[in-house]
């Protein structure tokens, strides 16, 4: 059907596209959960999918460039996970210590770190449905690899329920799913930029795309929004996050995360959820770029992170420490850490290692990144510009109350703390007396918002009297689900969940 655009009437001819063209489901965003509902939205039988995504090809993705992509879920045990990675030599997987990841711990898990604020219905929906997503993932021809580990006695310990990561990481597994949405002849768009939602808060039936060469308008049974949030719009980082000068915060993922998508569905008459004043912040390397900061210069490797805090202490421009590095792995940590060194005087910290610490991390060891080096810890202060009488202080004070009577065991909580501190460390508290000594100056850098739209369990996108407005669905980080923290790994499972959620019902009840 062919009509003309009032809203473009003005406009001259070539910003003129006055076709309208109709699928049977619209995919908004690139990254993985949009790849997810548009395969899922095609094995459930819809014959026309289209997957709009503003940005170029050459930066589409969303926030899964920028990461290494890790899953959480329900698994029975190490058995099950040989299925996921049968290339992992055997003399290799022998020496994988897995247990099994139960319902109830991953339940527990998030509650514990969302201080019991997330949406019950919600999680228990995601906790149920992450096995068999994950499942769906490999029968749909995505290749998996092991995630981190710590090799403790040659033996190669993971975080509880945080196994597999796809092959290559997030540019991997967008690598994988791009082939198999192509084959699945997804219609992929990119430089094409939802500017509207067509509907209300009733319902909705469609949307207007803005490309380099004008509009037009799409509609569809059903849209799948997969937007993500809005940690690269400074404006409205300013405006909701609780903490001060978050507008020039490092954007640790996709400089097109900005939140049109979410504004629009709010405006629609969507409902509010998630925690608005928070979000996933980490600390990254000081000197990380602005933008897309978890990646090199060269585009290649997520090496700006700064998690290796549990080994060592941190302390902020002043030399005195200023939180708990030891209060659990830093996969339960570090989504929040970032915004405590941002509280910090100038928003920088500086984590501080010694020689038999620094063998043991993960991060910061390479070529590029901000590193001090010093046989003192008087003239490692000096080279930072802190104060040595301080820092010195502040570690000898630190070496003394190290329970040193107890066992050090990086492999699981190890109770071996400091006593008499404020804070004190409550695990893996080792003196730092083995020089030389290290100084990695951190920043806080965000990776993405909380605040974000309520669905149901079907991934429908609620308005604000609790109804859902059909048609409309929503996954990703554009969905409004965490608060104050979140168990690492836990972003991707969501995703997959939602977006298988979103696909299946939308088709079933076109």
């Amino acid at each position: 059907m062919n009509e003309t655009d009032p809203d473009n009437a003005g406009a001259p001819e070539s910003a003129r596209m006055s076709v309208h063209q109709h699928c049977d489901i619209i995919v908004i965003g690139g990254g993985s959960s949009a790849f997810e509902a548009a395969v899922a939205a095609r094995m459930a039988g819809a014959e026309r999918v289209v997957m709009l995504e503003k940005a170029p090809e050459s930066q589409a993705g969303g926030n899964a460039r920028f990461s290494h992509t890790g899953f959480r879920f329900v698994f029975s045990g190490k058995e099950e996970l040989r299925t996921f990675i049968p290339d992992v030599p055997d003399d290799i997987f022998e020496t994988m210590q897995i247990d099994e990841y139960t319902r109830q711990e991953f339940i527990d898990d998030l509650n514990r770190v969302t201080q019991d604020r997330i949406d019950p219905d919600l999680a228990a929906h995601m906790v149920d449905k992450s096995n068999e997503a994950l499942h769906w993932m490999k029968q749909a021809g995505i290749i998996w690899a092991p995630d981190k580990f710590v090799v403790v006695n040659g033996k190669r310990y993971f975080e509880p329920g945080n196994i597999l990561q796809p092959l290559g990481g997030g540019r991997g597994q967008l690598q994988q799913w791009r082939s198999i949405a192509e084959k699945l002849n997804v219609d992929i768009r990119f430089n094409a930029k939802v500017i509207r939602l067509h509907g209300d808060q009733s319902r909705v039936d469609g949307v207007r795309v803005l490309t380099p060469d004008g509009t037009y308008d799409l509609t569809a049974s059903a849209v799948i929004a997969c937007s993500g949030g809005f940690q690269a719009n400074a404006e409205m980082r300013a405006r909701y996050l609780d903490v001060g000068n978050t507008d020039f915060m490092k954007v640790r993922g996709s400089r097109h995360n900005t939140g049109e998508v979410m504004r629009m569905m709010l405006d629609l008459g969507a409902q509010p959820a998630g925690h608005w004043q928070w979000a996933h912040m980490s600390p990254i390397d000081l000197n990380a770029p602005k933008m897309e900061s978890s990646l090199r210069a060269d585009g290649v490797g997520n090496t700006m992170n700064r998690y290796d805090y549990p080994l060592g202490i941190s302390v902020n421009s002043q030399g005195v420490r200023f939180f708990d590095e030891g209060e659990a792995s830093h996969a339960y940590t570090y989504a929040k850490t970032g915004r405590t060194v941002h509280l910090q005087p100038g928003s920088i910290a500086y984590q501080i290692y010694d020689q038999k610490a620094l063998a043991h991390a993960n991060y910061g060891k390479d070529p590029g990144s901000t590193r001090f080096e010093a046989g003192t810890i008087r003239e490692l202060a000096q080279k930072v510009g802190l104060n040595p009488d301080v820092l010195e202080h502040t570690v000898q004070t630190f070496n003394a109350a190290v329970r040193t009577d107890i066992p050090y065991d990086r492999s699981k909580l190890d109770g071996r703390r400091t006593e008499g501190l404020d804070p004190d460390k409550t695990n893996w508290a080792n003196p730092l007396d083995e020089p030389p000594f290290y100084a990695l100056p951190v920043t806080g850098g965000i990776t993405f918002t909380f605040g974000g739209v309520g669905v149901s369990t079907n991934a429908e996108v609620l308005n604000t009297e609790g109804l859902p407005i059909r048609g409309l669905y929503a996954s990703g980080d554009v969905i409004g689900l965490f608060y104050f923290n979140y168990p690492a790994c836990t972003g991707q499972t969501r995703n997959v969940v939602f977006s298988l959620s979103a696909a299946r019902h939308a088709v079933a009840t076109a």
